[in-house]
């Protein structure tokens, strides 16, 4: 008996996935991480908007969004802190295990596209154990260009060879939705997104997945 995926009943063969905020819950670490490199460089709290205002960046844009002059030593001492803190504040979103594990079980492909470096996206999935449903990873440093760019969706694409297939990017961030829609795929906003949810819908995403289950309803076209 065919499969869905051969039967031609899938919606999206090709799934790609932000990482942070969207299957991997770093946000309590990441939040951390920059409010205590600002206070320890520039002696200032920052907000949870101030936050809001830098996250989907590349880690070395946001610490020069805080400060021209000393965006160095405050990204040396984020990655000091967020790699001492790793494996005490990251976690799974709930049901993120069982999604992965039933897109694959369909013959979807999937990759993370995102503005992480490749360490910290290999050692958050070793750590969780859910490098086995990942089929290819772009960092930034794999790119020249960034989200909202395209050029991150399109290599995962490419190196999927799922140029001419169905595709979907899935993330949390409004860098997310704009990168799909500049690649020219379909977009899913998680509802489980710690940005504010008005602005990302004023982008008009394709699909809003409230919960894991919901995302592989919207990849198998249920």
């Amino acid at each position: 008996m065919l499969s869905s995926i051969e039967s031609g009943e899938y919606m999206f063969k090709y799934v790609l996935f932000d990482f942070d905020g969207t299957l991997i819950d770093t946000n309590d670490l990441i939040t951390r991480s920059l409010t205590e490199t600002a206070r320890k460089f520039l002696n200032i709290d920052l907000s949870k908007q101030d936050v809001k205002a830098i996250l989907g960046m590349t880690l070395e844009e946001q610490m020069k969004y805080m400060s021209q002059t000393m965006w160095q030593q405050m990204l040396a001492y984020y990655k000091e802190f967020y790699k001492s803190n790793h494996d005490m504040m990251i976690k799974e979103f709930p049901g993120i295990r069982h999604m992965l594990h039933s897109l694959k079980a369909h013959g979807c492909k999937t990759a993370i596209v995102s503005s992480k470096g490749r360490n910290g996206i290999k050692r958050g999935l070793e750590y969780l154990q859910l490098e086995g449903y990942i089929d290819v990873v772009i960092s930034a440093y794999d790119v020249k260009n960034c989200k909202p760019h395209p050029e991150p969706a399109l290599k995962a694409l490419e190196l999927l060879e799922g140029q001419s297939d169905p595709a979907l990017m899935v993330g949390d961030s409004p860098y997310d939705i704009l990168c799909a829609k500049n690649s020219g795929i379909s977009s899913v906003l998680v509802g489980w997104s710690i940005f504010p949810k008005a602005e990302i819908l004023r982008l008009n995403p394709d699909f809003v997945a409230k919960t894991p289950e919901d995302l592989v309803k919207i990849v198998l076209g249920k």
